[in-house]
């Protein structure tokens, strides 16, 4: 039985930094990217979770904030992914808060103050 997955793996590599932000809302992600430039980052936006998975692939940020709706959606697949191929990238989930994560969650709309507060201990 042969087993194969279409993926673009990259070796990961370092992007300085970098951002990606993937949400659906329009108005929430332009909201987060404004504030992540406003904090010296280069943003990356996506409407899809999976394609941001190629985003961080191919740009190595060092945060990447990915949608969640329910367990096992989209967002907590790339989210999963991204910490196994990427793991120099820290990932911060946006939705619901659920138990047994993984991963920090931040309800939507997020707060930038507690957005600032997990990219500084993030990034330090």
């Amino acid at each position: 039985m042969a087993f194969s997955i279409d993926a673009d793996i990259r070796i990961p590599g370092y992007g300085g930094r970098r951002a990606v932000i993937a949400d659906a809302d329009r108005v929430q992600r332009e909201a987060l990217a404004g504030h992540l430039s406003g904090r010296g980052f280069q943003v990356s936006q996506t409407d899809d979770a999976l394609e941001a998975l190629t985003i961080i692939g191919a740009e190595a940020p060092a945060v990447a904030l990915l949608p969640l709706d329910h367990e096992g959606d989209d967002g907590d697949r790339a989210a999963a992914l991204a910490a196994m191929l990427y793991p120099q990238t820290r990932i911060l989930m946006t939705g619901p808060r659920m138990p047994n994560l993984p991963f920090p969650i931040l309800p939507r709309p997020v707060d930038l103050t507690a957005l600032d507060r997990w990219l500084d201990e993030a990034t330090a």
